[in-house]
C-alpha cells in the first residue's frame, strides 16, 4: 500500500501512515517515497550525524517514525545520546502522544543510573558489577522489550546511539553487541534505528552491518539529509507547511 499524507487525528493525536507490505512507513510521506515505500521490516537504518546536528534536528527526523509505532500499538526500546537524558525525551515526545501511551510503550535503556525509578526507565548502571549483576541486567532488558512489545507481540522499534556503548564498553565490545541485536532485530522483524556520531570507534563496522545509511547535516538551508544506501540527492527536512511538528517534509536542496 502507498503510503497516503498523513491528517491531524482527533484533539490533535497523530494519525498514522499504513506500512507497504514488508516495511515500516518512516511517518514521513517523503522520506518513505525516496525509500521506495518506507523503511524495510527486520532491517536498521543508520543516520551518519556530524556534529551540526542537535537534538531537536534529530526530533524533526525521527519523531514521526516513533509516533507511526506508539499509534499502532508498537513500542520503543532506546538507548539515548549522551546530550539527552530519558525525562527530557518524555516531555518532548509527549507533546504529541500521551503520558499514558508513553508510559506503557516505550523503555528507556539507562546505563549511568540517570532518573532513577522513573517507570520507563530501565537501570543497568551495575550491570558489569559481578555475574548475579549482568544476569540480572539481562532479565530487565528482556521485560523491557515484553512490556514494549505488548500482549499481541507487535513489532517494535530499537533506537540505539553508538557513541554511548563505544564509550561506556569499548569499540569491539560495542560492535559485538550491535551485531547480536542486528540478528535479533532480524529474526523478529523489528525495526533498527540507530545514531552514529562523529569520533565514534565502532563507526566503519556499523557502517557496513546497516541495511540502510543516511548522511545528516546542518548547513545555511537547514536540516540536510542524504541518502547513501539507497543514494539519494540531499533534501532539507522542515516542519509540514500546511500541518506543522510534529509532521515533517523533504525538499530538494538548492544547487
Amino acid at each position: 500500500m502507498r503510503g497516503r499524507r498523513t491528517q491531524p487525528g482527533p484533539n490533535g493525536a497523530w494519525d498514522p501512515i499504513p506500512d507497504p507490505a514488508e516495511k515500516f512507513s518512516s511517518g514521513i510521506p517523503d522520506f518513505d517515497r525516496l525509500l521506495r515505500g518506507g523503511l524495510p521490516r527486520g532491517g536498521t537504518a543508520l543516520l551518519n550525524c556530524d556534529e551540526t546536528v542537535g537534538p531537536e534536528d534529530l526530533d524533526l527526523l525521527l519523531f514521526p517514525t516513533f509516533l507511526n509505532f506508539l499509534y499502532q500499538s508498537r513500542g520503543i526500546v532506546a538507548v539515548l545520546p549522551s546530550r539527552e537524558t530519558p525525562h527530557g525525551f518524555r516531555d518532548r515526545l509527549t507533546r504529541f502522544a500521551t503520558r499514558r501511551r508513553f508510559d506503557s510503550r516505550v523503555r528507556v535503556i539507562d546505563y549511568i543510573g540517570e532518573d532513577r525509578g522513573l517507570p520507563y526507565v530501565v537501570n543497568l548502571a551495575d550491570a558489569d558489577a559481578n555475574p548475579i549483576a549482568r544476569k540480572s541486567a539481562t532479565a530487565k532488558v528482556i521485560a523491557a522489550e515484553r512490556q514494549a512489545r505488548g500482549n499481541r507481540r507487535h513489532p517494535i522499534l530499537e533506537f540505539n546511539a553508538f557513541e554511548v556503548f563505544d564509550t561506556l564498553m569499548g569499540s569491539e565490545k560495542a560492535l559485538k553487541m550491535f551485531y547480536y541485536g542486528l540478528k535479533r532485530i532480524r529474526a523478529l522483524g523489528n525495526l533498527g534505528v540507530g545514531v552514529l556520531a562523529p569520533g565514534v570507534g565502532c563507526a566503519a563496522g556499523v557502517r557496513r552491518m546497516c541495511d540502510l545509511e543516511f548522511a545528516v547535516h546542518r548547513d545555511e538551508v537547514g536540516l540536510v539529509i542524504r541518502g547513501v544506501r539507497p543514494s539519494f540527492p540531499s533534501h532539507v527536512v522542515t516542519p509540514d507547511p500546511t500541518h506543522g511538528l510534529p509532521r515533517a517534509t523533504f525538499v530538494p536542496r538548492p544547487a
